[in-house]
């Protein structure tokens, strides 16, 4: 057998290793070739057989939009494309459907890899399905969501008097919550008194005060007297560099109880 023969079997059995390694990851595999109009896929692993559910023989030749669907997200692709453009490496998780018609999240990383041989540079696709990833992070945010939103009730306690009690953490999101919560209940109910009772709060930001001001702001417009109850020193202290509740003309009380004593007395 000649050199050169030689050289040419070893260049197979490597390319044909090189195929079997590719196969056996877990992830699906494609290359295109942005030589050819529309880059195309040149080449699909198992893996992504598997993943989409096409046979090579139905998809190669043809460029990997096929998998977008019409809530894929516009801004994503633009970000291929721009990759594509500039042969710059992508990272993105983008919705894409299988050839059943069913949809999944895929984890896509986008390499352009240059054959010194060759003299030209191919892209290679990396595809993983982390659907169940997105799905348990959806859920948890739909999780923390509702213990903000079951961690802010607000309790009728007497004919039109409630009680926001504040419990824990205020953060812009809970801040918006609560004064969405507060706008559909004083507007079903009509109520004269809000009371927030703050004693529970154990951090103090600029949130807090911000959300006393647009509270008090939201209340004085639907007719609501808004009363805070539980202000303690360590909050009055921080309260300094965001407010002047003075400049509010607010109610406030060392307890929840005192407010309704105080109400009730003045609606003798």
């Amino acid at each position: 057998m000649s050199g050169q023969s030689f050289v040419r079997l070893e260049e197979i059995h490597q390319n044909e290793f090189i195929k079997a390694a590719i196969d056996r990851v877990g992830a699906g595999v494609v290359i295109t070739d942005p030589e050819q109009e529309d880059n195309p896929m040149i080449y699909c692993n198992k893996g992504f057989q598997e993943l989409t559910g096409y046979e090579s023989d139905e998809i190669l030749g043809q460029n990997c939009r096929f998998l977008q669907g019409d809530d894929t997200s516009q801004s994503q692709v633009e970000r291929i494309r721009d990759g594509l453009k500039n042969f710059q490496s992508v990272q993105i998780e983008i919705k894409n459907y299988r050839k059943d018609g069913s949809m999944f999240w895929n984890e896509l990383q986008i390499f352009p890899v240059f054959i010194e041989q060759m003299e030209q540079t191919y892209f290679v696709g990396v595809q993983k399905d982390v659907s169940q990833r997105r799905q348990q992070e959806e859920l948890i945010g739909h999780y923390l969501s509702e213990v903000k939103r079951l961690s802010t009730p607000i309790v009728p306690v007497e004919d039109n008097i409630s009680v926001l009690p504040l419990v824990g953490t205020i953060d812009d999101e809970r801040l918006q919550q609560m004064l969405d919560a507060v706008s559909h209940h004083v507007k079903e109910t009509k109520e004269d008194y809000l009371i927030m009772d703050m004693s529970a709060v154990h951090s103090y930001n600029e949130a807090v005060h911000m959300g006393i001001y647009q509270m008090n702001q939201l209340l004085d417009l639907m007719g609501t007297t808004l009363v805070i109850t539980g202000i303690n020193p360590t909050f009055a202290i921080q309260s300094a560099p965001y407010a002047d509740f003075s400049e509010l003309s607010l109610q406030t009380y060392a307890s929840v109880k005192q407010a309704l004593q105080f109400i009730q007395k003045e609606n003798i």
